[in-house]
Parts: C-alpha cells; structure tokens; sequence
C-alpha cells in the first residue's frame, strides 16, 4: 500500500513539474495538476495541501545548490582584493557553469526555479543571480577606475544594465533549449560575447 502511494506521489509531482514548466507557477492549479495525474482534484490534497507545498518539494533541493554556489562565488569574490580582467571572465564563467552544472543534474527544476517560479517564494532567485553578477562587474569597473571610493553613475548604470541582461539571456536560453551541451555551449558564447564588450566599456573609461 505504502508502495503505491509514494508512487503516486511521484507520478504528482512529476505532473506538477511539466505544468509549471508549462504555464508557470502563477498559472497552474491544482485541478490541472490533478487532470495531468489522472487523479480527481480531492485525491491530489491528500498528497500536497497546497500548491505552494508541491513546488517546495520540486524546487528546494535545487534551490539549496543553487544558494550554495552562490555563496561560494560570493565568498571568493570578497577574497578578491582587485579584479583583472582574466579574473572577472574566471568569475562569470562560475556562474556559467554553475547553471550548466544545475541544468544537468536538474533541468526542468532549473527551468522552472529561473523561468516560472513568479508568484512564489522562489521568485527572487534571479534577481539573486544578478546581484552576484552585477557584483562581479562592480568589482571589475572599480578596479579599472584607480579605486575610486564607489562608481560614476554612468558605470553603474552600465553594470546594472550588463548584469541583467547576461542572466536574462541565460534564462532565454534555458526556456528555449534543452540539451546540455547546448546550453553550455550559447552560455559560454552568451559570456564571452558581453565579456568583450565589457572589456571595451572598461578600456574607454
């Protein structure tokens, strides 16, 4: 008995996960999620008493690598005294393979935790990654301003600006492709691409 239970509760939340991928967490219902299952809307919250509980249980374990790298990145980045160039792409490129690193073991939770969490205590997750990043670039701009006390404000528009658009085009490409390596391979290129044109920012400042 007890066997047939936990795996109806996989066949849930395996239903649960393809319709947050799907319509995103805001959207999904429970009765979708019930259909999606073949189970009746009333048998599903003998399993989960809400929604909010279903995509706890998909998203945590992802979500605790997830701070997990974040906080090590972090942690080297304080150790950090002054950024180099090399330096700075060494450090995007963490976070390159940090979501490439998730993405294999955990791909549609990935997916889902960057793309459709909206609504749910998982929605900051990318603003997250883009305060780690924007933190990078921060360090970078510094370094090359002669250790000026805090940035102008046209560089910090730039950093903000350049963080935000490197994670959301991360996030791009995890919505639209779902094979590893080539995920890896547009992140890579997605880095390099804007690490260049920081490379230029920088040597014009």
């Amino acid at each position: 008995m007890q066997v047939l239970k936990d795996e109806m509760k996989k066949n849930i939340l395996r239903s649960a996960l393809r319709e947050f991928n799907r319509l995103g967490y805001r959207d999904a219902s429970m009765r979708q999620i019930a259909d999606t299952a073949g189970i009746t809307p009333g048998n599903i919250y003998r399993y989960f008493a809400s929604k909010e509980k279903m995509l706890h249980e998909l998203l945590q374990p992802t979500y605790e690598q997830f701070v997990g790298y974040m906080l090590e990145i972090k942690q080297d980045l304080e150790d950090v005294s002054a950024m180099e160039p090399d330096n700075s792409l060494a450090f995007l490129h963490k976070i390159q393979s940090t979501i490439v690193r998730l993405f294999n073991q955990s791909s549609l939770e990935l997916s889902v935790l960057m793309n459709k969490s909206e609504g749910s205590p998982y929605e900051n997750v990318k603003q997250e990654l883009t305060t780690v990043t924007y933190s990078i670039l921060e360090k970078a701009f510094h370094t090359f301003q002669n250790g000026t006390a805090r940035l102008q404000d046209e560089e910090n528009q730039s950093a903000h600006m350049i963080a935000s658009t490197i994670v959301e085009g991360m996030c791009i490409i995890l919505r639209e492709y779902e094979d590893g390596d080539t995920i890896e391979r547009l992140v890579d290129e997605l880095v390099r691409i804007y690490f260049t044109g920081i490379g230029d920012r920088i040597n014009r400042s």
